[in-house]
C-alpha cells in the first residue's frame, strides 16, 4: 500500500510540474498536482489495497492449502495436520486467527472459509470433510485440487508480469508526451508567448493532465483485475 502512495506523490509532482512549466501558470501546476494527488490518495490507494489483499490472501490459501494437505498425509489427523499448517503460515495471518482456538476442527476451517474467500478453499473445506468421514489417500483424493490451486497461483504470477510490462509500456508513453508538452514550450517560444495568453491554452493543458490520471486510472483498474473465483471485490475486506 505504501508502495502506490510513494509511485502517486512522484507522479503527481511531475504532473505538478510539468502542467506548470508547460503553461507557464501557477494555478494550472497546483490544481493538478492537487487533483493528482487527491485521486492517488482516495481513488487510487483503495483499489490497488484491495489487489494487493487479494493476491496475498491467494498467496496464503495456497501455502496454507498444500501445507495442510502434506501434514495430513504424514500425520493422518485433521487437528494435527491444522496445527502444523497453521504454525508455518507469516505472522500476519495467525494474528486474523488467534481467537478462534476455543473453536472447534469444523468451525475453525469454515472460519477460514471467509478470510480465503476462494473457491478451492470451499473445495478444500469439503474434501477434509470426505477425508474424515470415509478415510483414504489424501493425497491422491487432493491430486485436482492441488493442480487447481497451482493454476491460479501460476494465472496471478502470469498476470503481475504481464501488468507490470504494460506499466512500463505505458510509462514510456506518458514521459514522452510529456517531454515533447514541454520540449514545444520552449522550442515554440514566440508562438508560446501568444498562445499562453489565451484562456484556451491552460484550460487544454489541464485536461491534458485530466486525461493522463484517467488512462492511469483505467490502467490501474485493468492490473487489479484478477478474475479469481470465489472472491467478490465488492465485499469488504
Amino acid at each position: 500500500m505504501n508502495q502506490i502512495v510513494t509511485i502517486g506523490i512522484v507522479i503527481s509532482v511531475i504532473l505538478g510540474i510539468s502542467s506548470f512549466v508547460a503553461s507557464n501558470n501557477y494555478i494550472v501546476g497546483i490544481v493538478c498536482l492537487v487533483l493528482s494527488t487527491l485521486y492517488f490518495f482516495f481513488l487510487a490507494k483503495p483499489i490497488y489495497k484491495k489487489y494487493q489483499t487479494k493476491v496475498s490472501r491467494f498467496h496464503e490459501c495456497y501455502h496454507f492449502i498444500n501445507t495442510f494437505i502434506v501434514s495430513l498425509s504424514i500425520k493422518s489427523t485433521v487437528a494435527s495436520a491444522y496445527e502444523s499448517a497453521v504454525s508455518a503460515m507469516p505472522e500476519d495471518f495467525s494474528k486474523n486467527i488467534e481467537n478462534i482456538d476455543t473453536f472447534s476442527q469444523d468451525d475453525k476451517l469454515n472460519h477460514l472459509a471467509k478470510y480465503f474467500r476462494f473457491h478451492v478453499f470451499a473445495l478444500f473445506i469439503d474434501l477434509i470433510h470426505i477425508y474424515e468421514d470415509q478415510g483414504g489417500n489424501i493425497l491422491e483424493m487432493s491430486h485436482y485440487l492441488l493442480e487447481e490451486t497451482r493454476e491460479v497461483e501460476e494465472y496471478i504470477s502470469v498476470s503481475s508480469s504481464t501488468s507490470k510490462k504494460k506499466i512500463a509500456e505505458f510509462i514510456i508513453l506518458w514521459v514522452l508526451t510529456l517531454g515533447i508538452m514541454i520540449f514545444l514550450r520552449f522550442a515554440l517560444s514566440e508562438f508560446f508567448s501568444t498562445i499562453a495568453k489565451q484562456l484556451f491554452y491552460p484550460i487544454g493543458i489541464g485536461l491534458i493532465v485530466l486525461f493522463c490520471l484517467f488512462s492511469i486510472h483505467i490502467a490501474l483498474t485493468k492490473m487489479c483485475k484478477l478474475q479469481i473465483k470465489g472472491w467478490d471485490d465488492s465485499e469488504k475486506i
